[in-house]
């Protein structure tokens, strides 16, 4: 009889561990969700930010070459080069 309540206590211990296991996997969850769903506002936020930085920048540039038209085409030109010359030199090392 003793050895029946103890297989009996022993059985109620384990399900209070799984029901514990389960909480504790339930919250961790939950945390997991706050946690991705703070990144993912947080990224939302950094790409307007760099969309709009990105806008200004092209704004500005554009006017820029309206009001400068043969000192964009010369800027344009030797970056255009020197990123050749760059990118030719490291392919032809390789």
């Amino acid at each position: 009889m003793e050895e029946v309540k103890k297989d009996k206590s022993l059985i109620d211990e384990i399900k209070l561990y799984e029901k514990k296991a389960k909480e504790i996997e339930q919250r961790a969850k939950e945390k997991y969700m706050e946690q991705v769903s703070d990144i993912k506002q947080k990224l939302g936020k950094a790409s307007e930010e760099a969309s709009i930085k990105a806008k200004e920048v092209i704004d500005t540039v554009g006017t820029y070459v309206k009001e400068h038209p043969q000192k964009a085409a010369v800027i344009g030109f030797g970056v255009g080069l020197g990123l050749g010359l760059a990118l030719g030199w490291v392919f032809k090392k390789k």
